[in-house]
């Protein structure tokens, strides 16, 4: 009986399953970290907005490829922030939707 044959016909049929998975793991941290950057991007544009200082969010939104959305209310204002995250791990992508949108929202009392 031939050992080698059997581990690697095991080996081929376990590997795109671990790739899979390795490559998902990557995915979902990138998706983690984009959602932590916006928040302390978020902080940022909330002071800006607070100090009426729009050139400087509208630049900082260019440089850093952010998409922004206000929604005034009679008491607040609700500041959105997302960014678009390409998906690398095939099949993934179709779970997700790609491609996948990073979003972070903050209401504001004026």
């Amino acid at each position: 009986m031939n050992n080698k044959g059997q581990a690697l016909i095991e080996f081929v049929m376990i590997i795109p399953i671990f790739l899979f998975i390795a490559l998902g793991m990557v995915d979902f941290g990138n998706i983690l970290h984009q959602k932590y950057r916006l928040e302390n991007d978020l902080d940022y544009i909330v002071d800006l907005y607070q100090e009426n200082k729009q050139t400087d969010i509208n630049n900082f939104i260019f440089k850093n490829k952010i998409n922004v959305n206000y929604e005034n209310s009679d008491e607040f204002v609700m500041i959105e922030l997302s960014k678009k995250i390409n998906i690398t791990t095939p099949g993934l992508n179709l779970i997700l939707k790609e491609p996948y949108y990073v979003t972070v929202e903050r209401y504001i009392y004026e």
